[in-house]
């Protein structure tokens, strides 16, 4: 794929290292390779392109980056309890006056981590 104009520039035959550093190799401008994290991508991006830089793709940076936050919500799911306090019926929705925004924009409501208002501390596991 051209990581520029999103379109595919040739299918390889298999995901042999051997096969990616050959078609490399045959196109001498090559400055950036955008590559998943397999190490066959990377063999054959180092062998085929030496001089290019490796980058991984912005695909599997986010699917990374989700399933990690996925597991680090699991492990501290006992902390969203804690801060969730447990109501026998439905509470009415009653209009508040907005926060004053912070420093950075945004509403200053406390920190699931910190010592904000209505908010309890989370213990590290």
């Amino acid at each position: 794929m051209d990581v520029e104009t999103r379109r595919p520039i040739d299918l390889l035959p298999d995901r042999e290292a051997s096969s990616r550093g050959a078609w490399l190799a045959q196109r001498s401008g090559v400055e950036v390779a955008c590559r998943d994290r397999a190490p066959f991508f990377a063999e054959g991006a180092a062998a085929g392109a030496p001089q290019a830089v490796q980058v991984a793709d912005r695909w599997h940076l986010w699917h990374n980056l989700s399933e990690a936050t996925e597991r680090r919500v699991a492990q501290h799911g006992h902390c969203v309890q804690v801060l969730t306090p447990a109501s026998p019926e439905p509470q009415p929705v009653t209009a508040r006056p907005r926060a004053r925004p912070g420093r950075h924009g945004h509403a200053n409501t406390g920190s699931p981590t910190g010592s904000g208002p209505g908010t309890q501390a989370c213990t590290p596991c």
